[in-house]
């Protein structure tokens, strides 16, 4: 009588293991959170007057739910009025019509879009205080002249935040469900196939004679 050489498990389980390696890998959603793009004013930057409102751009849009944006003054008063809005990507926190000149300490902290919280500061000076809607003239509207056009530079230089910067080449994730029933159902894929073959070298197992 002869044996049967009956086939290792071990390097099919390797094989399985890897393979389910490989295909959950690119389906793990992004873990970075959200990073600063930009704000206005710019951190550093001298202003004229004192802005209406503050602007953080992100590059992913942040839960409303926790927001908080403080303007403070060197005296430690804080000038933001009202709550933070979110506009896509943008918080924005506006300020009281009377905030003075001086130098002023933005200190900002938000949800990111994966639910975890970030926070960073920045500064700016204004030479004059914020202009009072209350103490403007009125004038007739025959000779009231068409407002200037505005523009604000965008602004792209990096803040410092507690939050690791995100990867530009990150795709958009896949819902954490999707991923589980993949795993899931390679891993009952696994479990047939090693099942089978143990139950083939069980009957394979002793050989026929010669």
């Amino acid at each position: 009588m002869r044996r049967q050489a009956v086939r290792p498990l071990g390097p099919i389980l390797a094989f399985l293991a890897v393979l389910m390696l490989v295909l959950l890998a690119p389906l793990s959603p992004a873990s970075a959170h959200d990073a600063v793009t930009g704000t206005n004013p710019d951190d550093g930057q001298n202003l004229e007057t004192v802005p209406e409102a503050i602007d953080i751009v992100f590059t992913d849009t942040p839960l409303s739910l926790g927001s908080q944006i403080l303007v403070e003054d060197d005296q430690g008063e804080n000038w933001a009025a009202g709550e933070v809005e979110i506009s896509g990507n943008t918080a924005s926190q506006a300020l009281k019509p009377d905030t003075p000149a001086g130098e002023y300490t933005v200190t900002w902290r938000v949800v990111s879009s994966d639910s975890h919280p970030i926070e960073g500061t920045f500064s700016f000076t204004a030479a004059g205080a914020a202009a009072d809607p209350s103490s403007t003239p009125s004038t007739p509207a025959s000779s009231q002249s068409p407002p200037a056009a505005t523009t604000t530079e965008p602004t792209t230089a990096p803040m410092t935040d507690t939050a690791a910067p995100a990867s530009e080449d990150a795709g958009p994730g896949f819902p954490i469900g999707f991923v589980i029933a993949l795993g899931v159902l390679l891993l009952a894929l696994a479990v047939v196939v090693v099942t089978v073959l143990a139950r083939r070298g069980r009957t394979d197992g002793p050989g026929s004679s010669e």
